[in-house]
């Protein structure tokens, strides 16, 4: 079975000084755009899973997806095991979900294909990460809590985006404290577009840590000539406008600071699924 899990925009953020279970507490409204991950999975007769990422990837601890297998069989008599191969397309460190999308992928796939119970969504957004109940549910949603609560947004606009990624990466944990340090919970005004609030309140501590977003955002809306915003903890940023028209300004745009720079849409669904 071959799976296409999605990226992921934060069209707004609000993280909250109020923290749960060790985690913060949070609002967003999280869509799936169409850049994917590619995953391959087989079922293996060995004793421990396989999972091997294209092009390799530094991780601390296991990965997404081994958790993301744990937290089935812990709530589920499940033992079979597989061999996982993951095209990464998706930026890492970025700001776009890549590992989340991967992890609530998995768990929505093997769920539905042998018949398993999908553990609660506190305990996957505890145990694997805050984004991973969104992928699970799969559309459009605001998401709150800390992350375990997810209720699907029907957004029937349709969203054109170009997004940006630099070179700089920003760890998740690093952001937070940041922005933990900031002596008060910050307040942003929001910008709108098409009635939907855009904002992002960790930006002060994302460029805090790394000066150049701010650079990037400066030179990107020099050439595009929109406002430019930025998804999660970062580094992605990313802006809306007609896609014929973010195609031809993207032409414009030295390509050599960022490492990943697409025009992009709102997509229905995390997840796509393609038999062998």
């Amino acid at each position: 079975m071959k799976l296409h899990s999605s990226a992921k925009i934060n069209l707004n953020l609000t993280i909250d000084n109020k923290i749960v279970n060790g985690l913060h507490t949070l609002s967003t409204l999280m869509i799936p755009i169409n850049l994917f991950d590619e995953i391959e999975i087989k079922e293996i007769d060995t004793d421990n899973d396989i999972i091997e990422f294209s092009p390799q990837i530094q991780m601390n601890g296991e990965s997404t997806i081994h958790k993301a297998l744990q937290c089935l069989r812990i709530v589920n008599n499940f033992e079979q095991k597989f061999h996982i191969k993951v095209k990464k397309n998706i930026p890492v460190e970025a700001g776009l979900g890549g590992g989340s999308s991967n992890a609530g992928s998995i768990i929505k796939y093997m769920a539905t294909r042998y018949s398993l119970i999908i553990p609660e969504q506190a305990v996957i957004a505890r145990s694997i990460g805050s984004d991973v109940p969104f992928f699970v549910n799969g559309s459009s949603a605001q998401v709150t809590g800390f992350g375990e609560e997810v209720k699907s947004v029907k957004l029937t606009e349709p969203l054109h985006l170009l997004i940006a990624t630099p070179h700089e990466t920003l760890s998740t944990v690093d952001v937070f404290n940041s922005f933990d340090k900031q002596a008060v919970e910050e307040e942003v005004d929001a910008k709108f577009y098409k009635d939907i609030a855009i904002k992002n309140n960790l930006w002060n501590a994302a460029v805090g840590i790394e000066p150049k977003l701010l650079e990037h955002k400066k030179y990107l809306e020099s050439i595009v000539e929109s406002e430019f915003f930025m998804s999660g903890s970062g580094t992605t940023l990313f802006c809306f406008g007609e896609e014929n028209e973010l195609t031809d300004k993207k032409e414009k745009i030295n390509i050599e600071p960022f490492r990943h720079l697409a025009v992009t849409k709102k997509i229905d669904c995390s997840l796509l699924q393609e038999a062998d």
